[in-house]
């Protein structure tokens, strides 16, 4: 898609949820004057990126990011998932390379916070890693056990202490 449409498919078609003219509808969320013009300046930094409203912030391989319109940290997390497309996230295998993505993610903000003059809040960076780090936790205990069990494959989980293999 070249950056011209993609920037109409993001700002000028619709670039808060405008609401509609019809008066029986609800007026949508719109993003507020400050995340609006950061949304523009990303936008002009990364043409080639696609930004959509959604439910959530989130990054679909390989250009589109979508992001929250209320949302106390808007700058912070459409640049964690900018910095996922720019990294080239596109899959992972197991669940130690999702930790690891998030990490690395989580690290290339850092620097577009510095670029862009943003603050990057540590905490909540860690508190976001910290929800991976939890579910892949739970998502290793051995069921007889309770113990963590090693991650063998993407489909394959061993525990050393009772000797068995889960496949998920």
């Amino acid at each position: 898609m070249p950056a011209s449409s993609a920037f109409s498919d993001n700002l000028r078609e619709n670039p808060s949820f405008s609401s509609s003219s019809d008066a029986s509808e609800k007026p949508k969320p719109r993003l507020s004057a400050d995340n609006l013009a950061f949304l523009n300046k990303i936008i002009t930094a990364f043409p080639d990126l696609v930004f959509k409203p959604n439910k959530k912030f989130t990054f679909r391989p390989k250009k589109t990011i979508y992001y929250e319109i209320k949302n106390d940290h808007f700058p912070l997390l459409l640049l964690h998932e900018t910095a996922h497309a720019l990294l080239n996230h596109y899959s992972f295998d197991t669940s130690l390379e999702r930790l690891t993505i998030e990490r690395d993610a989580w690290e290339k903000t850092r620097s577009l916070c510095k670029k862009f003059a943003q603050p990057f809040d540590e905490d909540f960076a860690e508190a976001n890693l910290n929800t991976y780090r939890d579910w892949l936790h739970q998502k290793t205990l051995c069921k007889v056990c309770g113990l963590t069990c090693l991650e063998v494959s993407s489909t394959t989980l061993f525990c050393p202490f009772c000797q068995k293999t889960y496949h998920r």
